[in-house]
């Protein structure tokens, strides 16, 4: 199978981020128990926002190189983190024109048009690029994991049939959805598949708390990629290990 583009990571490369860094405790500036003036007594506080893991530490969680088919090389080129910055919560919408033919890209997780606050990638291939793994690791700000992972079933039921004219070529690509049960918090595969292809490519996702771990496998064999979802989980289980 034919590797699709490599993906330009669009508005995470955080090179010019603030160094001031988004507090992740609770509110009400105090930083714990809030305090009751008619009775002395402290009352709990809003519960605290989970803390996020910066890209520095999530680029250790990824699988390393031995966990890869054998042949399998890491490309220099397509591994990257967000280091010690946070972004601040934003929206980076992909024309929808683009959505489908995005899902073919690594990081494809920003057809959900969210901005995560921190990640780590990276991105192995074989000797002949006929097959590639991309891993991914993002963070997010409040309830936005949970808000991507149903906007990726809804991403996957839109691209169930779609023309793909990437590289110059024309391919009918189906996207065959379906819920991982037991993964992480919750989690979601797709596979797509083309007449015009040999094998396939599989996709996953798993949400851990506010982090996410994705997993692109393009496959020319029989099995369409599906080992990207025991990769993601096993991700998964060292995300939440962290945090």
């Amino acid at each position: 199978m034919k590797i699709p583009s490599a993906r330009i990571r669009t508005g995470a490369v955080l090179a010019t981020a603030s160094a001031a860094v988004l507090a992740v405790g609770g509110c009400g500036g105090g930083g714990g128990a809030a305090h009751d003036s008619a009775t002395g007594s402290k009352t709990p506080s809003a519960s605290a926002a989970p803390a996020i893991l910066k890209g520095s530490a999530l680029k250790g969680l990824l699988l390393p190189a031995g966990a890869m088919p054998k042949g399998f090389r890491v490309s220099e080129d397509g591994t990257r983190d967000s280091g010690e910055a946070v972004a601040s919560r934003s929206d980076a919408p992909v024309p929808a024109k683009k959505v489908c033919g995005a899902l073919g890209q690594t990081s494809w997780i920003r057809v959900t048009g969210i901005g995560g606050a921190t990640f780590a990638q990276n991105d192995y291939a074989n000797a002949a690029h006929t097959e590639e793994i991309a891993q991914e690791i993002d963070t997010y700000h409040g309830d936005d994991a949970r808000q991507v992972i149903a906007k990726l079933r809804k991403v996957f039921a839109h691209c169930a049939a779609f023309t793909d004219n990437a590289d110059g070529g024309v391919a009918k690509v189906k996207v065959k959805s379906a819920t991982l049960p037991g993964a992480g918090d919750e989690g979601v595969k797709a596979v797509q598949t083309s007449s015009t292809w040999e094998g396939g490519t599989t996709l996953a996702a798993v949400r851990v708390g506010n982090a996410i771990v994705t997993t692109l496998y393009s496959s020319s064999h029989a099995d369409k990629g599906a080992k990207a979802v025991a990769m993601t989980e096993r991700v998964a289980k060292k995300v939440k290990a962290a945090g």
